[in-house]
């Protein structure tokens, strides 16, 4: 800087007085290099402002897709290991800190250790002797930043750990929002999400003051610095009776700034990283989640047969068993029924035989094939699962029947439809099989939902057809019609159905009644009747149920 002001002027002596003019010339040039030194700057930073959007963004994007493609491949098991609220949380903000600290971060990461190296090696260069305050101070603030970066990381982690209980209670709310209503349990839900969202806040006050208190220490170390240097240098000025030091610790300083703030960039890009590594490990608990179902079945199910031979299921996590010692045959084209007590393992059972879950011991076999034999996507095409609380999606009708059958045509529509006896209130819609489903089906009956879900699973063209409890919201006549329509249209389709109600299986081929896991009995309504046992207990129950809602 001194060189360029002192060749700026132009220095002439006249009877020893000294004369300055400005040499224009020079001085035009500097500035015109200067300028385009500056809008070269310009060009080079605005490139890089959007280059590196663009690269977060993408990583962002690309991330959120294998970790979504990561969740669609987990097991029932690896569910189990995650609430949907925090899977949702890391699939979603998690993401977005990585690609913002992505974007936040790259510039200074690349700017900032050169134009610290530069203005390190110029203010050595103009002076050793002001150089050595960088000698104390820059490792107490390289240790300090490092300290601070390390402390910062379990503070993020407790930030989204509370963002996580955060959408476990609004989920929880807005889908029960109706029953809410109902109760009147408004202020009730108010208050519990209130205590939830004030936790939020203290845990995350405490993060970001953490933030806050790092860029206050490390500015009370730049301000140390520049007055160490200020006080060594007036000092060696006074000392050594030199007048240039006091001239060049303009230009020195000049430097010093241009260097902390070098440090104080490099500072934030560590609390940025610090913040990303606490989702990072969240979003890697999510990748490195391995199933325990191997998939390396070639063969393709062509038989409906079922056979368990000394079946046990524990589930993950867990140390008593769900099921233990289950054996049974069941015969391809068959009407098998499942009933037991909540919590006697029936759904657990049936969980097994579409290997939504890895059986602890015994084997189980489809069509004389061990099921491990089988590919995954052969299974699932071949076995259909109609459930309990059915999940339908926002769309049409049509839209939520061809779920999980895109290629079906229009004729196999209808029929399934009729089959699940839902043809009839789906004709009376304004738009028939196009009429608009809201999300979870709620624009739908329990029923309606139920049918519905029963077509779908039905157009899926299944060799099992598995029905857990899905008749539970149907009364008698339609559970009737049904059930007739199966055994007409699927006779060569085996029918496993789990109900707690004897109507519903009393005059199936074969019962199995679980009992605390365990297969207590096995046999027709009529051979478990004759038994003193579970089947007989419940037959009995619900029939004086019955009778005694009929006098009334």
């Amino acid at each position: 800087m001194n060189l360029l002001l002192k060749n700026g002027l132009n220095e002439t002596v006249i009877n020893n007085v000294y004369t300055y003019s400005l040499n224009l010339d020079y001085l035009f040039l500097i500035g015109g290099i200067m300028i385009l030194f500056a809008l070269l700057a310009l060009l080079l930073g605005l490139s890089t402002a959007y280059f590196t959007a663009n690269a977060g963004r993408y990583l962002g994007e690309e991330l959120r897709k294998a970790e979504y493609q990561k969740i669609l491949s987990y097991s029932f098991a690896n569910l189990d290991s995650f609430r949907i609220n925090s899977l949702i949380t890391r699939i979603t903000g998690d993401i977005q800190i990585i690609s913002d600290a992505f974007c936040q971060s790259l510039r200074p990461l690349l700017r900032s250790p050169v134009q610290l190296v530069f203005a390190l090696s110029f203010a050595i260069i103009m002076s050793k002797d002001l150089s050595i305050v960088f000698a104390i101070i820059l490792p107490l603030m390289t240790i300090l930043l490092f300290f601070m970066a390390i402390r910062a990381k379990p503070r993020f982690i407790k930030v989204q750990r509370a963002l996580d209980k955060i959408n476990l209670t609004t989920e929880e709310s807005l889908v029960a929002i109706r029953f809410i209503r109902a109760n009147a349990k408004e202020d009730y839900e108010n208050e519990k999400f209130e205590s939830v969202n004030s936790e939020n806040k203290k845990i995350a006050t405490k993060a970001t003051s953490f933030i806050a208190f790092n860029s206050a220490i490390m500015q009370g170390m730049t301000y140390t610095c520049i007055l160490g240097i200020l006080i060594v240098g007036t000092n060696i000025s006074l000392t050594n009776h030199d007048a240039n030091m006091i001239i060049n610790m303009g230009s020195f300083l000049s430097y010093v700034s241009q260097l902390l703030a070098s440090l104080n960039m490099i500072s934030n890009v560590f609390m940025t990283f610090s913040r990303s590594e606490a989702s990072k490990e969240r979003i890697k608990e999510v990748f490195e989640q391995t199933s325990e179902i191997e998939d390396r079945g070639k063969e393709e199910l062509s038989d409906s047969s079922i056979v368990f031979k000394n079946v046990s299921f524990i589930y993950p996590n867990h140390s008593e068993k769900v099921l233990d010692d289950i054996s049974f045959i069941i015969s391809s084209g068959s009407f098998i029924g499942i009933i037991g007590e909540t919590g006697s393992g029936k759904t657990s059972l049936v969980n097994l035989i579409s290997r939504y879950y890895e059986k602890t011991e015994g084997d189980i076999f489809i069509g004389n094939k061990k099921i491990e034999e089988y590919s995954l996507n052969s299974l699932h095409s071949n076995i259909a699962t109609a459930f309990q609380i059915p999940q339908l999606f926002k769309g049409t009708i049509l839209d939520n029947l061809k779920y999980g059958n895109e290629n079906i045509d229009e004729k196999d529509v209808i029929l399934a439809s009729k089959i699940a006896e839902c043809y009839p209130f789906i004709m009376d819609m304004k738009d028939n099989f196009n009429s608009l489903v809201s999300s979870r089906g709620t624009s739908l009956s329990g029923g309606q939902k139920q049918r519905v879900a029963l077509a779908r699973a039905l157009l899926k063209k299944p060799k099992i057809l598995i029905l857990d409890d899905s008749f539970s919201a149907l009364d008698r006549i339609t559970e009737r019609k049904i059930k007739d329509n199966l055994k007409k249209y699927l006779s060569d389709t085996t029918i496993i159905v789990i109900s707690q109600k004897i109507s519903t299986i009393e005059d199936a081929d074969m019962i199995i009644v679980l009992d605390k896991g365990k297969v207590s009995s096995i046999g027709t309504s009529k051979e478990l009747l004759e038994q003193d046992g579970i089947y007989k207990s419940i037959y009995t129950l619900q029939r004086k149920e019955d009778y005694g809602s009929i006098t009334k």
